[in-house]
């Protein structure tokens, strides 16, 4: 896996490990690149270019990566990067303002996300559906839909009776996790399953499945849980992780078995989590801070699902003159079945994010 991954991997750096457990972690840092002697590069790159941002999102047992980049003009797209190569994943409408891929299944499905031009004279139903900005001058999260690729073929992904949803991941039997909003990333915004099945000449199907709205089929408990989000899943009899505001404003993590949620923090100081996937082995990937920390802060961890001390997952670096720094924010994203982790850091406060990879010792 890691042979495989590495050679994957473009403008590799290998950074040193730095955690609060006994585990160890090679971290190597990426971003989206195209070679200079490459005839063809991901969209907004010319050849030798090196994208302005990198966040990497997902990981399959395979090794191949889905997440986002930042072309040279500041243009957000989607990308997978698979074999060595980069190619851009962006949904194929005309207009559609940004593209991000957020996770890809063993069979190389990919799920993620788009935002589409402004259009507010269709019904709140269509898919085409785009209200105008809001005062401040960011898109209405109503014009945020969900995408599923395969083999070319690209699906617009909604939860019936609600304008927006943002595909998150997708597992090898074809279950999709994320969320469904409608005109805010507030209140309105509760995690959200579909089922993808194959149709009539390999077309694709995709159904609202739960949520957990108020009676949503997700929790035992008919009590919705706004302000969250499904973000990972063990496949057949699952789990499912992600994250949710309590009623004091303070995010936390969940993994819902058995119609019920817990929710979870990495340690007791936490005033932030967010679990962003899990594996097949219940392990889990995310990000927290602490509550002494400045807001931009986030440190990575993983949880094993034994119930041991949560690993802290913390981008360290040599600098220029020979120190070891630790980068100021780490998010883990994604993780596959051999415990790979993906995600992003940066290494100053609201810095520019890179991509990373980050192995277990032994692997």
């Amino acid at each position: 896996m890691k042979t495989k991954v590495l050679s994957s991997v473009s403008a590799i750096l290998l950074l040193t490990a730095s955690t609060f457990a006994q585990e160890q972690y090679t971290y190597v840092s990426f971003d989206v690149s195209c070679g200079a002697a490459r005839a063809t590069c991901p969209a907004g790159l010319a050849p030798g270019a090196v994208a302005r941002q990198t966040s990497a999102r997902g990981i399959n047992a395979p090794g191949d990566i889905v997440g986002f980049y930042l072309d040279t003009a500041g243009v957000q797209h989607g990308f997978l990067l698979q074999d060595g190569l980069y190619s851009t994943v962006d949904f194929p409408l005309a207009g559609v303002r940004a593209s991000i891929a957020n996770g890809i299944n063993a069979q190389g499905e990919i799920v993620g996300q788009y935002l589409l031009p402004i259009n507010p004279d269709v019904a709140a139903d269509s898919p085409l559906y785009c209200p105008v900005n809001l005062a401040n001058g960011s898109a209405n999260p109503a014009c945020i839909k969900g995408f599923h690729y395969r083999k070319g073929r690209y699906s617009t992904i909604m939860f019936a009776g609600h304008p927006g949803a943002i595909a998150q991941r997708i597992t090898s039997d074809g279950e999709i996790y994320g969320c469904l909003h409608d005109q805010d990333l507030g209140m309105s915004m509760f995690g959200a399953a579909w089922s993808r099945s194959f149709g009539a000449q390999g077309g694709i199907e995709i159904q609202s499945s739960a949520s957990l709205t108020a009676d949503g089929g997700q929790l035992s408990d008919p009590m919705g849980v706004p302000m969250s989000m499904n973000n990972g899943a063990t496949t057949g009899p699952n789990a499912v992780s992600g994250f949710f505001v309590d009623m004091n404003n303070v995010q936390h993590g969940y993994v819902v078995e058995n119609g019920m949620l817990a929710a979870y923090d990495p340690s007791t100081d936490t005033n932030l989590t967010a679990i962003w996937d899990m594996n097949a082995s219940k392990q889990f990937v995310g990000a927290y801070r602490r509550a002494s920390e400045a807001a931009a802060k986030r440190h990575g961890f993983l949880q094993s699902g034994d119930g041991s001390d949560a690993v802290t997952l913390d981008v360290t670096y040599t600098d220029a003159s020979g120190n070891t720094v630790t980068a100021f924010a780490t998010t883990a994203f994604g993780i596959n079945p051999e415990a790979v982790i993906v995600g992003q850091y940066a290494l100053i406060a609201n810095g520019p994010p890179h991509g990373f990879v980050a192995f277990p010792a032994g692997n």
